[in-house]
């Protein structure tokens, strides 16, 4: 059964690592709110928060995911969790999507909670 994953940096179309995911449907923008978004390094990581977080959906299988799981760090660098994300149609989904797991102290908060905008 398909399932659906809510991008917000690296895995985003025209981004380092958009080719993992090329083949799944893209099904539209999206964002997530109560997040916020930082610069950890050279890459973003989405953690709980206040804001609002700018991605991509696409549906995507179980053996995709647990693959992007391994890539992604999982669970020691991301954890994988369901969350709930409103497409740029107002349409509610809930998908899944990798939350940083670790402290965000020291790193740069992106305000605008778009990593196409660092």
């Amino acid at each position: 059964m398909d399932k659906y994953l809510f991008v917000y940096g690296t895995l985003r179309a025209g981004e380092i690592r958009h080719g993992l995911i090329q083949h799944c449907e893209f099904l539209g923008l999206a964002y997530a709110e109560g997040y916020d978004l930082y610069l950890i390094y050279k890459f973003p990581g989405m953690v709980p928060g206040s804001g609002r977080v700018v991605g991509e959906v696409y549906r995507v299988s179980e053996k995709a995911l647990q693959a992007l799981d391994w890539i992604e760090g999982v669970p020691n660098l991301y954890r994988r969790e369901l969350i709930k994300v409103k497409l740029a149609t107002g349409e509610e989904l809930e998908t899944y999507t990798y939350i940083y797991n670790g402290s965000v102290e020291g790193f740069k908060k992106i305000p605008s909670g778009d990593w196409k905008e660092v």
